[in-house]
Protein backbone atom coordinates (compact mmCIF):
# COMPACT_ATOMS: atom_id res chain seq x y z
CA UNK A 1 0.00 0.00 0.00
CA UNK A 2 1.29 3.39 -0.92
CA UNK A 3 1.10 7.01 0.17
CA UNK A 4 -0.81 8.87 2.78
CA UNK A 5 -3.41 11.48 2.39
CA UNK A 6 -21.38 13.76 8.09
CA UNK A 7 -21.31 11.66 5.16
CA UNK A 8 -21.97 11.28 1.53
CA UNK A 9 -23.08 7.85 2.58
CA UNK A 10 -22.30 5.49 5.42
CA UNK A 11 -18.54 5.50 5.84
CA UNK A 12 -16.67 2.38 6.74
CA UNK A 13 -13.17 3.48 5.89
CA UNK A 14 -10.04 1.55 5.07
CA UNK A 15 -7.21 2.36 2.68
CA UNK A 16 -6.18 0.19 -0.24
CA UNK A 17 -3.53 0.41 -2.92
CA UNK A 18 -4.71 0.63 -6.51
CA UNK A 19 -2.65 0.43 -9.70
CA UNK A 20 -3.28 3.86 -11.22
CA UNK A 21 -1.44 3.95 -14.53
CA UNK A 22 -2.97 6.44 -16.92
CA UNK A 23 -0.69 8.34 -19.26
CA UNK A 24 -2.20 11.70 -20.14
CA UNK A 25 -0.92 13.82 -23.01
CA UNK A 26 -2.06 17.30 -22.10
CA UNK A 27 -2.73 20.51 -23.97
CA UNK A 28 -4.28 23.50 -22.21
CA UNK A 29 -4.78 27.22 -22.73
CA UNK A 30 -4.92 30.13 -20.31
CA UNK A 31 -2.98 33.16 -19.15
CA UNK A 32 -2.77 32.72 -15.38
CA UNK A 33 0.64 31.65 -14.16
CA UNK A 34 1.73 30.46 -10.75
CA UNK A 35 5.41 30.34 -9.75
CA UNK A 36 6.75 26.85 -9.18
CA UNK A 37 4.05 25.02 -11.10
CA UNK A 38 4.28 22.86 -14.20
CA UNK A 39 2.55 24.60 -17.09
CA UNK A 40 0.78 22.99 -20.01
CA UNK A 41 0.08 25.19 -23.00
CA UNK A 42 0.96 28.24 -20.91
CA UNK A 43 -1.50 27.45 -18.12
CA UNK A 44 -0.56 25.94 -14.74
CA UNK A 45 -1.65 22.37 -14.04
CA UNK A 46 0.20 21.63 -10.82
CA UNK A 47 -0.75 23.66 -7.79
CA UNK A 48 -4.28 24.04 -9.16
CA UNK A 49 -7.51 22.66 -7.70
CA UNK A 50 -9.40 21.05 -10.59
CA UNK A 51 -13.07 20.44 -9.80
CA UNK A 52 -14.60 17.57 -11.77
CA UNK A 53 -17.47 19.12 -13.70
CA UNK A 54 -18.85 16.18 -15.67
CA UNK A 55 -18.06 12.87 -17.33
CA UNK A 56 -19.23 11.60 -20.70
CA UNK A 57 -19.35 7.82 -21.10
CA UNK A 58 -20.75 6.15 -24.23
CA UNK A 59 -22.12 9.49 -25.35
CA UNK A 60 -24.01 10.13 -22.13
CA UNK A 61 -22.93 13.09 -19.97
CA UNK A 62 -23.32 12.96 -16.18
CA UNK A 63 -22.72 15.88 -13.86
CA UNK A 64 -20.18 15.21 -11.12
CA UNK A 65 -21.32 15.09 -7.49
CA UNK A 66 -20.23 18.04 -5.38
CA UNK A 67 -16.74 17.68 -4.02
CA UNK A 68 -15.20 15.57 -6.80
CA UNK A 69 -11.80 17.00 -7.74
CA UNK A 70 -8.20 16.41 -8.82
CA UNK A 71 -5.25 18.36 -7.47
CA UNK A 72 -1.71 17.92 -8.75
CA UNK A 73 0.13 18.79 -5.55
CA UNK A 74 3.46 18.69 -7.36
CA UNK A 75 4.94 17.12 -10.47
CA UNK A 76 5.23 13.87 -8.48
CA UNK A 77 1.91 13.64 -6.66
CA UNK A 78 -1.83 13.97 -7.30
CA UNK A 79 -4.70 13.63 -4.88
CA UNK A 80 -8.41 14.08 -5.14
CA UNK A 81 -11.93 12.88 -4.52
CA UNK A 82 -13.91 10.58 -6.80
CA UNK A 83 -17.19 11.89 -5.38
CA UNK A 84 -17.22 9.96 -2.12
CA UNK A 85 -13.80 8.37 -1.69
CA UNK A 86 -10.44 10.14 -1.54
CA UNK A 87 -7.31 9.02 -3.39
CA UNK A 88 -3.65 9.94 -3.26
CA UNK A 89 -1.31 8.81 -6.05
CA UNK A 90 2.14 9.04 -7.53
CA UNK A 91 2.33 11.23 -10.61
CA UNK A 92 4.88 12.38 -13.17
CA UNK A 93 3.78 15.71 -14.55
CA UNK A 94 5.63 17.41 -17.41
CA UNK A 95 4.71 20.19 -19.81
CA UNK A 96 2.93 17.75 -22.12
CA UNK A 97 1.97 14.67 -20.09
CA UNK A 98 0.67 13.34 -16.80
CA UNK A 99 1.59 9.80 -15.84
CA UNK A 100 -0.33 8.54 -12.80
CA UNK A 101 1.16 5.70 -10.78
CA UNK A 102 0.30 3.72 -7.65
CA UNK A 103 -2.31 5.18 -5.34
CA UNK A 104 -3.98 4.78 -1.99
CA UNK A 105 -7.72 5.28 -1.71
CA UNK A 106 -10.30 5.23 1.03
CA UNK A 107 -13.08 2.66 0.76
CA UNK A 108 -16.17 4.35 2.11
CA UNK A 109 -19.53 2.62 1.85
CA UNK A 110 -21.40 5.38 0.06
CA UNK A 111 -25.15 4.87 0.08
CA UNK A 112 -26.04 7.22 -2.79
CA UNK A 113 -26.27 5.03 -5.91
CA UNK A 114 -25.63 7.90 -8.33
CA UNK A 115 -22.50 8.94 -6.45
CA UNK A 116 -21.26 5.32 -6.37
CA UNK A 117 -21.83 4.94 -10.10
CA UNK A 118 -20.06 8.20 -10.95
CA UNK A 119 -16.99 7.58 -8.85
CA UNK A 120 -16.68 4.04 -10.20
CA UNK A 121 -16.56 5.46 -13.74
CA UNK A 122 -14.12 8.22 -12.76
CA UNK A 123 -11.81 5.81 -10.95
CA UNK A 124 -11.86 3.52 -13.99
CA UNK A 125 -11.01 6.42 -16.31
CA UNK A 126 -8.04 7.45 -14.19
CA UNK A 127 -6.83 3.90 -13.63
CA UNK A 128 -7.12 2.80 -17.27
CA UNK A 129 -3.78 2.02 -18.91
CA UNK A 130 -4.85 3.64 -22.20
CA UNK A 131 -3.48 7.02 -23.21
CA UNK A 132 -5.73 9.87 -22.10
CA UNK A 133 -5.45 12.99 -24.22
CA UNK A 134 -6.37 16.38 -22.82
CA UNK A 135 -7.24 19.81 -24.16
CA UNK A 136 -8.51 22.98 -22.59
CA UNK A 137 -9.13 26.68 -22.79
CA UNK A 138 -9.15 29.34 -20.12
CA UNK A 139 -10.08 27.59 -16.86
CA UNK A 140 -11.08 24.20 -18.26
CA UNK A 141 -9.26 20.93 -18.84
CA UNK A 142 -10.81 17.97 -20.67
CA UNK A 143 -9.36 14.45 -20.45
CA UNK A 144 -10.32 12.13 -23.30
CA UNK A 145 -9.77 8.39 -23.27
CA UNK A 146 -8.99 6.38 -26.38
CA UNK A 147 -12.60 5.13 -26.52
CA UNK A 148 -13.95 8.69 -26.58
CA UNK A 149 -15.05 8.95 -22.95
CA UNK A 150 -14.23 12.33 -21.43
CA UNK A 151 -13.77 13.95 -18.04
CA UNK A 152 -14.23 17.72 -17.87
CA UNK A 153 -12.51 19.68 -15.12
CA UNK A 154 -12.84 23.32 -14.09
CA UNK A 155 -10.24 25.39 -12.29
CA UNK A 156 -11.71 26.35 -8.96
CA UNK A 157 -11.01 27.35 -5.41
CA UNK A 158 -10.57 24.60 -2.85
CA UNK A 159 -12.49 25.04 0.36
CA UNK A 160 -10.61 23.58 3.29
CA UNK A 161 -12.45 22.39 6.38
CA UNK A 162 -11.48 24.47 9.43
CA UNK A 163 -9.00 22.76 11.72
CA UNK A 164 -10.82 24.02 14.82
CA UNK A 165 -14.32 22.78 15.57
CA UNK A 166 -14.33 20.05 12.91
CA UNK A 167 -14.87 16.43 13.89
CA UNK A 168 -11.91 14.58 12.37
CA UNK A 169 -12.23 10.81 12.03
CA UNK A 170 -9.13 8.65 11.65
CA UNK A 171 -8.96 7.05 8.20
CA UNK A 172 -5.27 6.25 7.69
CA UNK A 173 -2.15 5.39 9.64
CA UNK A 174 1.22 5.44 7.93
CA UNK A 175 4.95 5.28 8.35
CA UNK A 176 7.46 6.79 5.93
CA UNK A 177 4.82 7.32 3.18
CA UNK A 178 3.46 3.77 3.47
CA UNK A 179 -0.26 3.90 4.17
CA UNK A 180 -2.06 1.19 6.08
CA UNK A 181 -5.75 0.57 6.43
CA UNK A 182 -7.41 1.31 9.74
CA UNK A 183 -7.83 -2.18 11.24
CA UNK A 184 -11.39 -3.45 11.11
CA UNK A 185 -11.64 -3.65 14.87
CA UNK A 186 -10.70 0.01 15.23
CA UNK A 187 -12.70 1.68 12.46
CA UNK A 188 -14.74 4.62 13.68
CA UNK A 189 -13.14 4.49 17.14
CA UNK A 190 -10.46 7.16 16.75
CA UNK A 191 -10.61 10.85 15.95
CA UNK A 192 -9.85 14.41 17.02
CA UNK A 193 -11.63 17.69 17.72
CA UNK A 194 -9.60 20.87 18.13
CA UNK A 195 -11.38 23.33 20.39
CA UNK A 196 -11.28 27.12 20.37
CA UNK A 197 -9.86 26.95 23.91
CA UNK A 198 -6.49 25.73 22.60
CA UNK A 199 -7.03 22.06 23.46
CA UNK A 200 -7.63 18.90 21.46
CA UNK A 201 -10.04 16.16 22.48
CA UNK A 202 -8.97 12.77 21.20
CA UNK A 203 -10.50 9.35 20.81
CA UNK A 204 -7.39 7.21 20.58
CA UNK A 205 -8.92 3.90 19.55
CA UNK A 206 -9.56 2.64 23.06
CA UNK A 207 -9.04 5.49 25.52
CA UNK A 208 -10.13 9.12 25.39
CA UNK A 209 -7.75 11.98 26.19
CA UNK A 210 -7.33 15.72 26.13
CA UNK A 211 -4.25 17.91 25.69
CA UNK A 212 -3.19 21.49 25.03
CA UNK A 213 -2.63 22.13 21.32
CA UNK A 214 -0.77 25.20 20.10
CA UNK A 215 -1.05 25.83 16.35
CA UNK A 216 1.65 27.88 14.60
CA UNK A 217 3.65 27.87 11.35
CA UNK A 218 2.22 24.65 9.95
CA UNK A 219 2.84 22.73 13.17
CA UNK A 220 0.87 21.77 16.25
CA UNK A 221 2.64 21.47 19.58
CA UNK A 222 0.78 19.10 21.90
CA UNK A 223 0.96 19.11 25.66
CA UNK A 224 0.81 15.92 27.77
CA UNK A 225 -2.24 13.75 27.08
CA UNK A 226 -4.53 13.31 30.07
CA UNK A 227 -7.44 10.89 30.01
CA UNK A 228 -8.73 7.40 30.65
CA UNK A 229 -6.36 4.52 31.26
CA UNK A 230 -8.18 1.41 30.14
CA UNK A 231 -6.22 -1.62 29.02
CA UNK A 232 -6.31 -1.90 25.21
CA UNK A 233 -5.88 -5.00 23.09
CA UNK A 234 -5.73 -5.95 19.44
CA UNK A 235 -6.40 -3.50 16.63
CA UNK A 236 -7.55 -0.73 18.96
CA UNK A 237 -4.27 -0.94 20.87
CA UNK A 238 -2.22 -0.63 17.67
CA UNK A 239 -4.18 2.41 16.52
CA UNK A 240 -3.89 4.00 19.95
CA UNK A 241 -0.12 3.50 19.95
CA UNK A 242 0.17 5.40 16.66
CA UNK A 243 -2.21 8.12 17.79
CA UNK A 244 -0.28 8.70 21.01
CA UNK A 245 3.01 8.83 19.14
CA UNK A 246 1.76 11.53 16.75
CA UNK A 247 0.10 13.54 19.52
CA UNK A 248 3.26 13.79 21.60
CA UNK A 249 5.30 16.96 21.23
CA UNK A 250 5.40 18.80 17.89
CA UNK A 251 3.82 17.51 14.68
CA UNK A 252 3.40 19.10 11.25
CA UNK A 253 -0.13 19.32 9.89
CA UNK A 254 -1.81 19.88 6.54
CA UNK A 255 -5.48 20.44 5.69
CA UNK A 256 -6.57 19.81 2.10
CA UNK A 257 -10.31 20.02 1.56
CA UNK A 258 -11.86 17.71 4.14
CA UNK A 259 -8.63 15.77 4.73
CA UNK A 260 -6.19 16.39 7.59
CA UNK A 261 -2.75 14.82 7.97
CA UNK A 262 -0.53 14.98 11.05
CA UNK A 263 3.12 13.94 10.78
CA UNK A 264 5.43 13.15 13.66
CA UNK A 265 9.18 13.82 13.38
CA UNK A 266 9.95 10.09 13.29
CA UNK A 267 7.94 9.58 10.06
CA UNK A 268 4.78 8.12 11.55
CA UNK A 269 1.55 9.90 10.87
CA UNK A 270 -2.21 9.80 10.71
CA UNK A 271 -4.77 10.84 8.11
CA UNK A 272 -8.23 12.01 9.14
CA UNK A 273 -11.39 13.01 7.32
CA UNK A 274 -13.88 15.70 8.32
CA UNK A 275 -17.25 14.27 9.26
CA UNK A 276 -20.66 15.71 9.99
CA UNK A 277 -23.15 14.70 12.64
Amino acid sequence: MFMRRGTRGTRSTVVAALPLAALATVTACGNEKAPGTVEVGGAPVTGVHWSVDSMTVDGRTTRAPGGAYLEFVSDERVRGDYGCNHFDAEARVTDDSVDLGRSATTMMQCTDKKVRAFEKSLARALADRNTVKAAGDDDRLTLTRANGDTVTLTKGERRDAPLTGTKWQLTTVYSDDVAQSVPKGAQGRAGLVFGKDGHVSARLGCNSARAAAKVADGHITFGPLAGTKMGCFGAAAEVEKTMRNVLEGRASYDVQGDALTLNAPDGTGIGLTATTG
